[in-house]
């Protein structure tokens, strides 16, 4: 049984998007408006579940390094353990956040891809991932769990962590933008060599360009469908130029931040809008001829017997974890 609270980051409006699993029950979704502080103290009543927190991107920080080393003998956890702790060290001088968890990847022995380090000898690249959390989310943690880093049933990640991953791993892209435009939240993560380079938020939400529709006076052609829109030239215009005026400046913004050199994977429910979609692949590839992907499905993901949101990619993601993945087939078997 388990909790999956995930953030829906807003300073004002905290939210979070809720899926609970109970083997008599299944899988239940829910959003509940809460602080991080409420839904952590929530939490307690429920020691018997595991809680997997995905937080905010912007929580976290991470870091990578490229490590080169050649070994005659066959290299030991002694050995791994030590190239870690000496890179913690080094961090220590350049960030005050508290280490989540490190990770290895991209293993090559005697530059032949690997899928493991101990045992092997000779010339042995890898990359070595940290993920830091930030020290105030933490003590909201620690506030109630003492010490979460202690809590067999508390598990904390960053949102777009299994994502980013999930598009590295099952449709081998090692580079790319991961947008999420959300009803009153904007960010973008660039991913380069397989890592996190760059996370930014921008003021470019959803309830901005419906605000865009209320000034325009047409509203109503919000929850029109494109064949609706068709049938009145006029309003279609108004559409069009509503859309074109907004998507100049979401991508003047990420020109300036120096990200329209990669293809963008969309998570949104703006998806949906067709007008939208076609307007917005016109425009950025005019800067470097990238397309935009709008990433709302995938044949490789289990459903699990639920609808879901295109905003909800995340979730799904993650609860394709095989961990979880095997014990809610099991359950539904």
């Amino acid at each position: 049984m388990f909790y999956l609270w995930h953030e829906v980051y807003d300073k004002h409006h905290p939210k979070f998007s809720v899926v609970k699993f109970q083997d008599k029950f299944g899988l239940q979704q829910y959003d509940k408006y809460e602080s991080l502080d409420n839904v952590i103290a929530d939490s307690l009543w429920y020691q018997n579940y595991d809680h997997y927190f995905l937080l905010d991107d912007t929580r976290f920080h991470f870091f990578r390094f490229d490590i080169y080393k050649e070994f005659s003998e066959a290299l030991k956890m002694a050995d791994l353990d030590a190239i870690v702790s000496d890179r913690i060290e080094y961090l220590k001088s350049i960030t005050k956040e508290e280490l989540l968890f490190p990770l290895i990847d991209n293993i090559y022995i005697d530059w032949e891809p690997k899928k493991y380090l101990i045992g092997e000898k000779w010339q042995i690249f890898f990359r070595l991932y940290f993920i830091y959390i930030n020290r105030n989310t933490l003590l909201e943690f620690n506030k109630y769990y003492w010490n979460v880093f202690n809590q067999g049933n508390v598990f904390l990640w960053p949102e777009s962590f299994k994502t980013v991953s999930f598009l590295k791993k099952k449709l081998e892209r090692d580079s790319f933008l991961l947008l999420y435009i959300k009803e009153t939240n904007c960010k973008v993560v660039a991913v380069e060599d397989w890592f996190y380079k760059q996370i930014d938020q921008i003021n470019f939400w959803v309830n901005n360009l419906m605000q865009m529709y209320k000034d325009t006076q047409i509203v109503k052609y919000w929850y029109k469908s494109a064949a609706e829109i068709d049938q009145n030239p006029l309003a279609k215009n108004l559409v069009l130029e509503t859309i074109h005026f907004y998507i100049n400046l979401l991508c003047k913004w990420l020109n300036d931040l120096n990200l329209t050199d990669k293809d963008i994977f969309l998570v949104s429910s703006i998806v949906k809008n067709g007008n939208f979609m076609e307007e917005f692949n016109k425009i950025y590839a005019w800067f470097h001829n990238k397309y935009i992907v709008p990433f709302h499905h995938s044949e490789q993901l289990d459903l699990f017997w639920k609808h879901w949101n295109p905003e909800e990619m995340d979730s799904l993601i993650f609860l394709n974890s095989s961990k979880i993945k095997k014990q809610l087939i099991k359950t539904t078997e």
